[in-house]
Order: C-alpha cells, then sequence, then structure tokens
C-alpha cells in the first residue's frame, strides 16, 4: 500500500534530533500565530493538507528499513485519510489539480494512485480497492466494493477502519504501535459512545484484541454508558467547561499527545509515533487558526492545544 522510496538507513541517533528540531519549529511557528506574532502560513485547508502530507513522506524517507517494517502499519493508517478524502472531493466533482493534490504528496504505491485517478465509475473503483486490500493488506477486506454500494462513503470508511483495527493493528509485530493503536481505538470509541449517549443514535464501535471495554452493551445499557463517560471525563482531568463533543474530541487528542510524550522514553519507535501524532495536532492548530475568525476569540482559545 506505501511508495517504495530510497531507504537512507540513518541510525537513530541521526535522525531522531532532526525530526525533533524540525517538530519544534512547527510547534512554535503555529504558537507564534496563536499569540498573534506570526502571519499564518496557509491560505486553504488544501495547503494545510499538503503540508501534512510531505512532513510525513520525510520522516518515512528518513526511516531505516528495520523501522519501516515496524512502523509501517501506522503509516499505512494515516494513508486511509487520503484515500476518503480523494473520494470525497471526486465525489463533489473537484478540479482535476485540487484532486491530484492529495496523492502528489501522500504515501500510497503508484498502483493506489494509479486507481483513484484512472478509475471513474465508483462501483468499479471499490472493487479494486477491495481485490488491492484482500491482495495486499488482509483477505478480511473482502466486501468492503458493497458496502461501498449501500452505505457509500461513510459506511466504507467506518468497515475499513474496523477491519484495519482488528485484523492489522491489533497484530502489529512492534510493541510500540500496538500502544499507539490501541490507544487511538480507545479515543475513537469514546467519541462514539459519546455521540451515542448525547444523540440517540446507534454508532458502530471499533474493536480489536486489544480490549474488551464492552462499547455496545454500553450503549445499550444507560447506567454502563453513563459510568464509562464518567470515568474517562472527570477521572482523567476533563476541564469542567468542556460540554460539547468538539471540545471532548481536543481533550482526548491532548490528552493522547501526552501519553504518547510518556512513552516515547520508551525507544526510538516510540519517540516516532509522538512526532507522527504532533502532526495531526499541529495540522488541527493550524485549521482552528486558519478558521479561528468564524468561532471567536474565546472558542479559539479553547481548541487550541499546546
Amino acid at each position: 500500500m506505501l511508495r517504495k522510496l530510497p531507504q537512507a538507513e540513518f541510525p537513530s541517533a541521526y535522525l531522531l534530533p532532526r525530526l525533533l528540531a524540525r517538530q519544534a519549529v512547527a510547534a512554535a511557528s503555529a504558537q507564534a500565530c496563536y499569540e498573534e506574532k506570526g502571519a499564518l502560513p496557509f491560505a486553504t485547508d488544501q495547503d494545510i493538507t499538503k503540508q501534512l502530507l510531505v512532513g510525513r513522506l520525510w520522516v518515512y524517507q528518513q526511516l531505516n528499513s528495520s523501522l519501516r517494517r515496524s512502523l509501517a502499519p501506522v503509516f499505512q493508517f494515516f494513508e486511509w485519510k487520503s484515500v476518503f478524502n480523494w473520494l470525497r472531493v471526486r465525489k463533489a466533482r473537484a478540479s482535476v489539480e485540487y484532486l491530484d493534490s492529495f496523492l502528489d504528496d501522500s504515501l500510497l504505491c503508484a498502483q493506489m494512485r494509479s486507481f483513484l485517478r484512472e478509475e471513474t465509475d465508483a462501483s468499479l473503483l471499490a472493487q479494486r480497492l477491495e481485490s488491492f486490500f484482500c491482495l495486499h493488506l488482509d483477505p478480511h477486506f473482502s466486501g468492503i466494493a458493497a458496502i461501498y454500494q449501500k452505505k457509500g462513503i461513510p459506511g466504507f470508511e467506518r468497515r475499513c477502519h474496523q477491519l484495519f483495527f482488528e485484523h492489522l493493528g491489533g497484530k502489529a509485530s512492534e510493541g510500540a504501535v500496538r500502544f499507539f493503536f490501541n490507544n487511538l481505538l480507545h479515543l475513537r470509541n469514546i467519541l462514539a459512545l459519546a455521540k451515542s449517549y448525547r444523540w440517540q443514535t446507534r454508532e458502530e464501535f471499533a474493536v480489536s484484541g486489544f480490549e474488551d471495554t464492552g462499547w455496545q452493551r454500553a450503549l445499550e445499557n444507560p447506567a454502563r454508558a453513563t459510568a464509562i463517560l464518567a470515568r474517562n471525563h472527570w477521572r482523567d482531568g476533563l476541564p469542567q467547561n468542556v460540554r460539547e463533543l468538539a471540545a471532548l474530541e481536543d481533550f482526548l487528542m491532548r490528552r493522547l499527545g501526552l501519553v504518547f510524550k510518556r512513552q516515547a522514553g520508551s525507544g526510538v519507535a516510540e519517540q516516532i509515533l509522538s512526532c507522527l501524532w504532533q502532526q495531526e495536532i499541529q495540522a488541527r492548530n493550524w485549521g482552528l487558526l486558519l478558521h479561528g475568525h468564524l468561532l471567536g476569540n474565546e472558542m479559539r482559545e479553547a481548541r487550541f492545544i499546546q
């Protein structure tokens, strides 16, 4: 699923200082804009997405063969977003130049990018993606084309994520990668439970071999749902002024960043994963700064993740 790029075989003693320095510069730039001491370097969301993709591509290019093998599931997971975003903007009949911007800087392999660029029939594209995923990722991806036909892009995305967590993330050979997906899975399920509990909808939960929290049982039992949400809100320090689900997601992303930073002391893979998550947070911050005038200063300050 990922590009085959030349491998520099840099030792970690060379890679990590450069990676941490780039992360510090990016964080300082966003902080300066947040404090209105610097100009916003982006004009559109497309610019922010491009920077995120370029930054992730740079990290992957620096990894030696051993780290690429160990961290491949994480880079694959992030590239799902490129696929889903591409499908959405194509459905919206965006320009060819705009479509290509989602692929030129992605880590998707040439065959995947060829599928997305050349196949104009949505049902045939879904079938080609299913065949590719079954061959190169896991046979359990069989059936996703039918889900695309029945439930559209949202259902297709949910199913792909569920299968990824269950059959790829949960079975990663690297312990740091399993830890990463364990925490990411928990974040997604907490948000799903919160949405279900608040809006009385039936959200789908991602499952894997990581944990057996009983998310579906919690959804069917209001008392159990209340207990799980309370445990993840108050005992973990959710500020009392947080009421909206968007604020809950901000809090969980911030908390997850702290978890990964603490884990970063365990090894090289852990440090790289922490940096990759910080890239996600920084892209979110840039989007907030770009559209901050629509939110107002109070909301902007509440949601900026430092």
